[in-house]
């Protein structure tokens, strides 16, 4: 095969070529000899430097090309986690400023086996969140090892990549890859789906049904799914399921703790027989509990809960000031909570305002009514300095 003139370039000007084109990914797809070519540490580093850092182009053209780095075969765990270090090391903080440049909450060294105690807000940004692409099909299946859930973790709490539900083989793969999460008992990896809006539906009692009947009836998944059921779709006594109340009866029978357990659960979460009753009016209105019917079960029957950041309500701090109109300006912070914090699905740091809001009131002083400007400022991402927590008051 004759190759073209570009492809018999050196690799010492094949890489300028490539970066002066802006990282042209289509450089790489024309050709297989110019891509082994450019496979190198070197072109790697470049291309995240330039695509996952800052916004390029259309979202759709950016998109793509995320999506491309993220499903490439260099694109491991081990080289990401080498990436961020690499990156923002020099700043201290994966928002990629410095505290003089306006950091006022550093988040390092990134805690990269379990990023979710990583807490940002919509005032302090990791540079990261920009990248937008889908998530690649080989984060989404087993084998459920630990770098892949902990690379999906990163990516589900740090950026705003979604699955692409509108392919059909990777809407197979998510779903597959849920299930055989709980066929292999691997608490964590199911957590991440549960837990998760942008990894498919809701956890639901065909769900609950799948673990008891066919993934063993691992306590730990069974509670956590039950947990994420409830904390969807509500807890409604019209949900029935006389197969999960057989399963019980019949472990129950057999002189299986287990069976009482998962009884015990069903009535906390209103989960009633085919009927639509329980056995007693006073299981119904109880909330999941991990310590009722608790037993010792063995190395093959433990059972585990995590306390999970996905969708909780996190009780963040504002600071007030307030200007009274046409007197002497007087500026007073408080510990006050912030009222915009709801329970809804999404990431934490996307949510709320990420502005100053404005209010306005008025107080009467002296027989007449006053003006008084109040502004409530945005929360941290985490909880103020004391310092800042006492109450100060200026006077100009």
């Amino acid at each position: 095969m004759v190759l073209a003139p570009i492809e018999r370039l050196p690799v010492e000007l094949l890489q300028p070529i490539f970066i002066a084109a802006g990282h042209s990914i289509a450089l790489i797809e024309a050709s297989t000899y110019i891509a082994a070519r450019l496979s190198s540490e070197y072109i790697y580093h470049s291309a995240c430097n330039y695509y996952l850092t800052d916004v390029r182009g259309t979202r759709a053209e950016l998109s793509a090309v995320q999506t491309y780095i993220f499903a490439s075969k260099w694109m491991t765990w081990s080289f990401f986690k080498s990436w961020i270090v690499r990156r923002y090391d020099s700043a201290g903080c994966l928002c990629g400023r410095t505290p003089k440049e306006g950091c006022f909450d550093a988040q390092w060294p990134p805690n990269f086996e379990d990023t979710s105690q990583m807490l940002f807000s919509r005032s302090h940004l990791p540079q990261i969140s920009v990248v937008k692409g889908r998530l690649p099909k080989k984060l989404l299946s087993g084998p459920w090892n630990r770098d892949k859930i902990e690379f999906l973790r990163f990516l589900l709490w740090i950026t705003a990549t979604t699955v692409d539900w509108m392919d059909p083989e990777t809407a197979q793969v998510a779903i597959d890859g849920r299930k055989q999460a709980m066929l292999d008992r691997n608490l964590e990896a199911v957590e991440l789906f549960n837990h998760n809006r942008r990894l498919g539906r809701p956890a639901d009692l065909e769900m609950v049904l799948f673990v008891v009947m066919h993934a063993g009836c691992d306590r730990s998944i069974v509670y956590d799914t039950l947990l994420a059921a409830n904390m969807w779709y509500g807890r409604k006594t019209a949900r029935c399921s006389a197969e999960l109340h057989k399963w019980c009866k019949c472990r129950i029978a057999n002189g299986d703790p287990k069976g009482r357990w998962l009884q015990k659960k069903l009535w906390e979460s209103c989960i009633l027989d085919h009927q639509g009753n329980a056995e007693t009016h006073e299981h119904i209105g109880q909330h999941l509990d991990p310590t009722t019917e608790a037993y010792e079960g063995g190395p093959e029957d433990m059972f585990t809960t995590h306390k999970l950041h996905w969708n909780e309500v996190n009780p963040h701090r504002g600071w007030l000031m307030a200007r009274s109109t046409g007197q002497d300006c007087q500026t007073i912070n408080h510990n006050i909570r912030w009222p915009d914090v709801i329970r809804s699905p999404g990431y934490r740091m996307y949510r709320g305002n990420v502005c100053a809001r404005r209010l306005h009131c008025w107080v009467e002083h002296n027989g007449a009514s006053r003006t008084i400007e109040l502004w409530l400022a945005p929360p941290a991402s985490r909880s103020m300095p004391a310092e800042i927590l006492r109450h100060r008051t200026q006077s100009k």
